[in-house]
């Protein structure tokens, strides 16, 4: 196997990377699927006994967006690795969120193929050469010290003073250099808001797939004794599941291959980088493989789920209680004692900057959204109230929630959100800062996507192609507080339920890695009292399920308890200067 800088990953390396990536999707395969049916059993209970909850206000927006509608374009410096030099590449970022460069702008707009493509999920964008060297010197330990002063200098010397930095613990880094600090500026929050977009896709789609897949990587890695959330949960399913494979796979590599790295001093580390990104190309691309397997499988599995436990729902769903009420006998109050001495003290502090943060973002973006109506407002009246000029506005208002720089003004405020994080006791040991953040942007993003949604809803049902009716000014202020009054209900209930899910984030790992040698080996003694109907290996029913369901419940009751002040605490926004709230219609 050769390990110097020109050689690419030998055979014997490939089967041993396609072996490891199979070892983790058999190990992670019957997780998944104890997973996908106590999922299945919750969803078919949750729609024979719905569990109230607070319908939202704004109508839900369900545009598909066009992803190949082209959201940025221009020309940017990149590094380019081979060449040892800048070079100037014509980049168009699509709505899709990838993003993609040609040599020139020609080229593009001849529909040639692309010199490339990043796929953004997963990068941690720096705007300073101090913040990445930094980070290389972080994320690989080993190489400093190495005299790599010249690679470093080719790389970061860049040409108009203006970098920006794309670093990736695993894939290739993307060093870009831009015109100018305005161009720096917003090519920044267009990368963020992409990357933002990619490592959120998956908690966008709520379905009990989903749910019963991330409780799947939850389990596998608590088995490991590794328990929170992290980076590695950001990204696809596949992206996911690639990334507990280099979390196994990097200590491995570190202690095997780095010291055989050969080349001069000056080439060690890009040699490494670009090994690391051809390892993981293999891994994801075994992965992906592997998983479409899993989908296909999971499937199979739904229906037969559907011939076994909707017949037998309720004789299920009595031999569940059952299990629940015998293991809350043996280890509720060994749980709920952890709660009130350990997580207690710290929910109100905790919650309540998180709830501070969170309000003051959705304030913000009350803001922005009050003041683009006001333009479209402006705009109608403009064009002498032309049914045309009305449709234009609101095409114009649809693309708000996807303009990066205007949305990073609603965002700013999120990602302090590290900072009131980090007075947590370090026995809580939290890794999901960038995690938490991105949700909380992901979440303002979808209210002001529901609020434009309804505001054009609500306005165009009034009106008809034939002309605009002679209040068109009194309609269009009083859509504008209607739909601000349903956008401040839905905040309310967002900052909310956006507390007990960080809330939970933290503390519900800590409960479980504290209580786990008190609870986890007495666990099997309860597999005896499982449904005997429960015996075709489709384990609709597990004791560690069981129990993990137990605890959430308890955890969750005690967040609840603590929380209650985010309900009372968070009015609804203050009026904005010009909106008059006897308009409501």
């Amino acid at each position: 196997m050769g390990l110097n800088f020109s050689t690419q990953l030998d055979n014997r390396m490939l089967e041993y990377l396609k072996g490891r990536a199979d070892v983790l999707l058999n190990d992670v395969r019957p997780h998944c699927r104890e997973q996908y049916a106590a999922a299945f059993l919750n969803k078919v209970w949750n729609e024979v006994e719905p569990r109230p909850s607070q319908s939202p206000q704004l109508l839900k927006n369900k545009v598909l967006v066009d992803t190949q509608q082209v959201i940025a374009q221009g020309y940017l410096m990149q590094h380019v690795e081979n060449r040892k030099k800048w070079k100037e590449c014509y980049f168009v970022m699509k709505a899709s969120y990838h993003l993609e460069y040609y040599e020139t702008k020609e080229a593009e707009q001849r529909k040639q193929k692309p010199e490339g493509s990043v796929l953004l999920s997963g990068y941690i964008l720096l705007n300073t050469m101090k913040d990445y060297r930094d980070m290389l010197h972080r994320s690989w330990p080993h190489f400093n010290g190495i005299a790599d002063t010249s690679w470093e200098e080719q790389c970061m010397n860049c040409p108009s003073g203006h970098p920006l930095f794309l670093w990736h613990r695993y894939r290739p880094h993307l060093l870009l250099c831009c015109h100018s600090a305005d161009d720096q500026d917003i090519w920044s929050t267009l990368l963020s808001d992409a990357i933002r977009h990619l490592n959120t896709v998956i908690y966008r789609r709520d379905s009990f797939e989903v749910r019963a897949f991330l409780e799947a990587v939850r389990m596998y890695r608590q088995q490991k004794g590794q328990y929170g959330i992290c980076d590695l949960y950001l990204g696809s399913e596949t992206e996911i599941l690639s990334n507990l494979v280099m979390e196994d796979l990097c200590p491995v590599l570190e202690s095997q291959l780095v010291p055989h790295v050969r080349g001069p001093e000056s080439k060690r580390k890009p040699t490494w980088l670009k090994m690391i990104g051809e390892m993981y190309a293999m891994v994801e691309a075994q992965i992906t493989e592997g998983f479409q397997t899993m989908l296909r499988e999971n499937e199979e599995q739904s229906l037969h789920l559907e011939k076994t436990v909707r017949p037998d729902f309720n004789q299920i769903l009595t031999s569940k209680k059952q299990l629940v009420k015998k293991i809350q006998a043996s280890f509720g109050d060994r749980v709920r004692w952890c709660c009130e001495e350990q997580v207690r003290p710290h929910l109100t502090s905790v919650g309540d900057r998180v709830a501070v943060l969170m309000k003051t973002s959705l304030l913000e973006t009350r803001r922005l959204f009050s003041e683009e109506v006001s333009r479209v407002i402006s705009l109608v009246k403009s064009k002498e109230h032309n049914y045309s000029s009305l449709i234009e506005a609101c095409r114009q208002l649809q693309r708000l929630p996807y303009q990066s720089v205007q949305m990073h003004r609603c965002y700013e405020n999120t990602e302090t959100l590290t900072q009131s994080l980090s007075e947590l006791p370090p026995r809580f040991a939290f890794a999901g800062d960038r995690f938490f953040t991105q949700r909380a942007q992901t979440v303002i993003n979808q209210l002001l996507q529901d609020a434009v949604y309804t505001f054009q809803h609500l306005l165009l049902s009034a009106q008809t192609a034939g002309g605009l009716s002679a209040e068109i000014n009194q309609l269009l202020n009083n859509t504008r507080v209607r739909v601000l009054k349903k956008l401040d209900s839905d905040s309310t209930a967002a900052v909310r339920q956006f507390v007990r899910d960080s809330l939970l984030e933290i503390f519900l790992p800590y409960v479980l890695k504290t209580l786990e040698p008190f609870c986890k080996a007495e666990l099997p003694t309860y597999e005896a009292y499982l449904s005997a109907d429960d015996d075709d290996g489709q384990g609709v029913i597990q004791a560690e399920s069981a129990y993990n369901e137990l605890v959430l419940h308890i955890v969750s009751g005690e967040i609840n308890k603590g929380t209650l002040f985010v309900s009372e605490s968070f009015n609804p926004l203050p009026m904005l200067e010009g909106e008059n709230s006897n308009t409501w219609i």
